[in-house]
Formats: structure tokens, sequence, C-alpha cells
């Protein structure tokens, strides 16, 4: 007994010892800022939306009076431009010193060697202090690139009213989503059941991990897309449309998702799968604006072999160029605290990867976050990999041919192997 209590008191002597380790070394880059002879300026592009943008200005701002000798030249960069505009100038040596990732960009922008590796900065403590699959989506090769900023995950939204006016209780499983469907669905009435986006094959992997598919395994490489799980997972989506008719008999690929958020806002569509990021702007909508609670947000429901929504999110990284690396670390973790996370929550109902940030009372009492915290907990990690940013074009190139009826669920998603297969070299 003696030996064990030894034993657990040394281990929590050295964690401690490794905490404080980081503590000075956070005070000794403090003092180096608060000593340099003139001003330092970090460049930092960050991808947020206009309203996110706007809290975080209010970070930097107290980051900037806290610290006068460090300046941050900020600049927002579209989402879909910001990848290939950071390879670009990586490449060139012309990198920002910080930018904020998208998740499944980080393993490929490590893999060229534009990133600095981040864990001469980080403790064991520091790692554990973030949500586990946030954190995982950060390393690559055993090493970490990125401090996780905000996590996202798919959920089930529901409009609280049309499911009480039709009886129904969130449906658990994907055959509870075709039973719950059929008593809501009024075609004459122009009121749907549910929805997915024919633009965005993200929300495809719901359905496709429900009935055994997968990605790319990523220890053996195996792709995984083409076989029996994933082309059921498939088939399911379209029966949901073309069989049980509790998905509109229409899209347009060009504005699906944008017409989805519509539809949802409005009370003709009755459930989505959908992400934090969009309950802003689903609570502007005539369904929600006067009363936020009638919107609901469920577990996803499960197939026969479970449920998996796939994890998103952001991460701060620091470019292999940035000449200060030490102080554009301290920066990014300075503006990353539970407490700067929490105001992004509070403002823009973003979720936070801060452990902490889930006990403060702000995130506490917000039922949205919370509902989406539960589903977060089981989500899935899309693969870590340096060509996993580049799945998707091919995969929602093939879901929409499969939408069209231009090939087979079989047939689309043996496109999607051949041709992660070159990705991938396999």
């Amino acid at each position: 007994m003696m030996c064990v209590f030894r034993r657990s008191f040394l281990v929590a002597i050295m964690c401690l010892g490794v905490a404080l380790c980081w503590a000075d070394k956070r005070s000794e880059i403090a003092e180096k800022i608060a000593k340099l002879p003139q001003p330092v300026q970090l460049t930092f592009w960050q991808t947020h939306n206009a309203e996110e943008t706007a809290t975080l200005k209010d970070i930097i701002a107290d980051f900037e009076k806290a610290h006068p000798n460090v300046k941050i030249k900020m600049d927002t960069v579209a989402f879909a431009e910001a990848q290939t505009k950071f390879k670009t100038a990586a490449k060139a040596g012309q990198a920002p010193d910080c930018f904020r990732c998208e998740v499944a960009w980080t393993a490929e922008m490590a893999d060229l060697g534009y990133l600095t590796p981040l864990d001469d900065y980080l403790t064991a403590a520091d790692k554990a202090s973030y949500l586990d699959m946030p954190m995982r989506v950060a390393q690559y090769q055993d090493e970490t690139w990125g401090l996780p900023q905000v996590t996202d995950c798919l959920a089930l939204l529901y409009n609280k009213r049309i499911l009480k006016e039709a009886g129904v209780e969130p449906p658990r499983s994907m055959d509870e989503l075709v039973e719950v469907g059929k008593k809501i669905t009024n075609p004459e009435k122009k009121v749907y059941a549910f929805a997915y986006p024919a633009n965005d094959s993200y929300f495809m992997l719901p359905f496709i991990w429900a009935f055994g598919g997968g990605l790319i395994d990523e220890k053996t490489g195996e792709i995984l897309i083409a076989n029996e799980g994933s082309v059921r997972g498939l088939q399911f989506m379209l029966d949901l449309r073309n069989k049980y008719k509790i998905v509109p008999p229409t899209f347009d690929i060009a504005n699906d998702y944008n017409n989805q958020l519509e539809d949802f806002k409005g009370g003709r569509i009755a459930m989505i799968f959908m992400g934090p990021w969009a309950t802003a702007n689903i609570l502007t909508g005539s369904e929600f604006k006067n009363n936020p609670s009638n919107l609901g947000v469920a577990m996803l429901p499960s197939g026969p072999a479970g449920s998996g929504s796939p994890i998103g999110g952001h991460c701060y990284v620091v470019s292999a160029s940035c000449k200060n690396p030490d102080i554009a670390f301290y920066f990014l973790d300075w503006i990353n605290s539970a407490k700067n996370q929490v105001r992004f929550t509070v403002r823009n109902n973003l979720l936070p990867t801060h452990r902490e940030a889930y006990e403060m009372p702000e995130v506490k009492s917000n039922e949205l976050v919370q509902a989406f915290r539960k589903q977060l907990d089981v989500a899935r990690a899309r693969p870590v990999i340096p060509a996993g940013a580049g799945l998707f074009p091919p995969l929602t190139q093939a879901y929409q041919d499969a939408l069209r009826g231009a090939k087979s669920p079989k047939e689309a998603l043996d496109f999607v192997a051949r041709e992660w297969a070159k990705l991938t070299k396999k």
C-alpha cells in the first residue's frame, strides 16, 4: 500500500513539476514580450464569418491592451479560399505567422512542412485540458500541430411544434426516422419530415457509418467507402426521398444547403442533420425567432451498425516560417483560453474545445450547446491523413450522381474508391 501511495505521490509531483515548468515558460515569454526594444508584429489569417469575427476582434483588442509590445495584423480570408491561399503562401515562404486551420487541413499542412510543431510549448496537462477528439484531430504522426479552437458535429435538429402536433418523439433509429417521417409529411401542405443538402457530401457520413460503412482506415490505409455498409447507407438516403417520400422530391444542387435551412426555419421541414454553426441563423426564422425553445437538438438516429457524427472544427497553427514562434504560440494560447472560448459560445453558439469551458455558468446554462456536447462525446473523426482535405470533392461528385440517378450507389462509390486510391496512392 505504501509503495502504491509513494508511486502516486511521485507521479503527482512530476505532473505538478511539468505544469509549473510551462507556467514558468509562459512567464518567461511574457517577460520577453514586456522587454522587447520595439513592438513585434504578428500576421494572422482567420476564416470566421462576420459575426464571429466581431467577437475575435474584441478578444484580440484585449490581448493587445495587455501586451502593447505585440501588434496583430489580422486578415479575414474566405473559408473556401483559405486552404489554397495558405499553401501557396507557405510554398513561397510568405505564410502568415498564425492561421486558423480547418481540422481536415492540418495533417496535410504538417506533412508538407508548413507548420511549427507545438509540443515544446504544451504539457500533458495542457493537452488533457482539451476534449479528446478535438485534440486528436490536431495531431499527426505523434506530434501536435494546432491548438483546438472550436469543434462541431452534426446532431438532429427538430421543430418541437411540428413533432408535437404529429404526436411523435425525435427518432432514435433510422427505422424510426421513416416511421416518424410518414406521420409528419404532408405534401399537400408542402411539409416534409426531413431534408439533406444535395450539394455537400459531408452530410452523407452519418448514414454511411450508421449502416456499417467507412471512409479510410488510418492504420492500414484500406479504402472503405465502397464497402457494403457504405452502399447501404447511400441507398437509404435515396430511399428517404424516392421510396418513403419523407424528403422533398426536388432539389437544387447549387443552393440546396441554404434552401434546406430556409425551409427548416419556415416550418416546411421538420428535421435536419446540422451543426452548431447554423443555430444562430436558424433562430432568426419565423418558427423560432419569437420562441427559441421550439428548436430541439437530439442525438443522431442510429442504424444497424450504430451511429456516427463527423467531428469538425478549427485549430490555431503557427507557420514554419514564423520568426517568433514562441510569441506566436503565446498569442494563440492567450486568445484561445477557456474564458475566451466562452465568449464565442455566448455570442455565436460555437462549441468550446476546453473541458473547463463546459463547466462555466454561461455554457452550462446553454441548452443547445450542452445538447451538442452529448453528441460530441460519441462523434467520429474523419481520417487524419495528408489526403484528408481532398477526399470530399470526388465524394460530392459521386453523391450528386447518385441523387440524380446517373449512377447507382454502388457505381458512385466505386468511382470514389478509385479516386481516393489515386489520392492516397493505394
